[in-house]
């Protein structure tokens, strides 16, 4: 299974569940309180294979207004050079363009997103050449 198959899966699995993206995307994760909050429990990879980079999965707790969590998977671009033609043509033509304001890091990625039901699927370019992938968002809010 690719990695793009992958996320299309896990994206269209409710809810958004730890060991069935530790299974999907053979990583391990474990919980990070420094990063946490009262609403949000945060779990990061600490093993991840080529091409991923890191994966973390962030779950709404009682009290949050979220109904689902955010999975952030970063992708090592030198490692798996997937282009915003395969994900087009994998989730459809027309995405939302979504830029980074003045105010974020120079860094920041442009994102392809898809509107879903459950929320968004995004999938970030670095700049300045926006050439490959370099993080996908499954941004299950509703």
């Amino acid at each position: 299974m690719t990695l793009l198959e992958t996320i299309e899966r896990l994206s269209n699995t409710r809810p958004l569940d730890q060991h069935a993206i530790e299974e999907a995307l053979d990583v391990a994760m474990r919980g990070d309180p420094e990063n946490a909050n009262r609403y949000i429990f945060v779990m990061k990879s600490f093993r991840a294979p080529k091409p991923l980079m890191s994966v973390e999965l962030r779950l709404p707790l009682e009290g949050a207004t979220r109904k689902d969590g955010l999975l952030i998977v970063d992708i090592d671009p030198n490692q798996e050079q997937i282009s915003a033609e395969q994900v087009k043509h994998r989730f459809g033509d027309e995405p939302s363009l979504e830029v980074p304001t003045p105010e974020q890091p120079a860094e920041a990625p442009v994102y392809l997103s898809y509107a879903k039901p459950w929320g968004a699927l995004r999938f970030g370019f670095a700049r300045p050449s926006k050439a490959f992938l370099t993080t996908v968002v499954v941004d299950a809010e509703r």
